[in-house]
């Protein structure tokens, strides 16, 4: 996603979601959509366009490049492994989950980001179906205190959940 800021990606997911609906939209739908001003819609779909994610001319419609849609997936992929991540594995609570998500989407840096996005992608195909330490992870994180196996891990870890 070369060199697409926060704020270029929601612009595009917008548009990508009005193009899905429609074929295509407008700057004033985009400008309504992200409750933004027609200046401001019309700045970042310039943005968009200039990069190659959109097809726009001055006064027309907009539809999406083959760039835009595959860029689109990939930050709709990433933020679902972000989210089953938060919800699945740390157990952030459906209230809290949506902000989460977007925090660390957006305020951890892109490099940061990636590989947190590869180790999940990675334990998600792991052929260990639960590795050991997520359970107990699991009851620690219920209870605040470190299961009985594993108590002894500061002092060098030997207990059944790493082994």
């Amino acid at each position: 996603m070369e060199n697409l800021t926060q704020s270029l990606q929601k612009y595009l997911i917008a548009i990508y979601e009005l193009v899905l609906m429609n074929t295509a939209c407008r700057v004033k739908d985009v400008s309504a959509k992200m409750s933004v001003g027609m200046a401001s819609a019309s700045e970042a779909v310039k943005a968009l366009a200039k990069k190659g994610y959109i097809n726009y001319e001055p006064y027309g419609i907009i539809t999406m490049t083959a760039k835009g849609k595959k860029t689109v997936d990939m930050i709709n992929a990433r933020r679902s492994i972000v989210s089953d991540f938060l919800q699945k594995v740390l157990m952030v609570d459906e209230e809290n989950l949506e902000v989460c998500t977007n925090n660390l989407e957006y305020y951890v840096p892109e490099k940061v980001l990636m590989q947190l996005v590869s180790y999940i992608s990675f334990m998600n195909k792991c052929s260990c179906a639960k590795p050991k330490w997520k359970k107990s992870f699991e009851d620690f994180a219920q209870n605040g205190e470190m299961p009985a196996g594993c108590q002894n891990c500061q002092n060098g870890c030997n207990c059944s959940c790493c082994k």
